[in-house]
């Protein structure tokens, strides 16, 4: 969520809107471009995945040689409540 897909609106992920679901067992890579949209965001499934509380962080860093606004941490722990 809040992720700005430029052209790419078919990798939102609700089946039968912008894609075919997924099959069991299945695979499918998400590919799409970020640009200045570094930070920590979520992602969470669709269908009846989204009621069995499948989701997770997705972070975003800045491209590579790119300053970061803040100090580097020692370690990161995402935590998703």
């Amino acid at each position: 969520h809040g992720i700005h897909q430029l052209r790419t609106a078919w990798a939102d992920g609700p089946q039968f809107v912008t894609q075919c679901p997924i099959k069991p067992e299945g695979r499918y890579t998400y590919k799409f471009t970020i640009h200045g949209q570094e930070g920590t965001l979520w992602w969470h499934a669709h269908s009846s995945w989204l009621r069995a509380s499948v989701f997770g962080a997705l972070i975003i860093r800045p491209k590579a040689g790119s300053p970061y606004p803040f100090r580097l941490p020692d370690k990161e722990f995402p935590v998703l409540l």
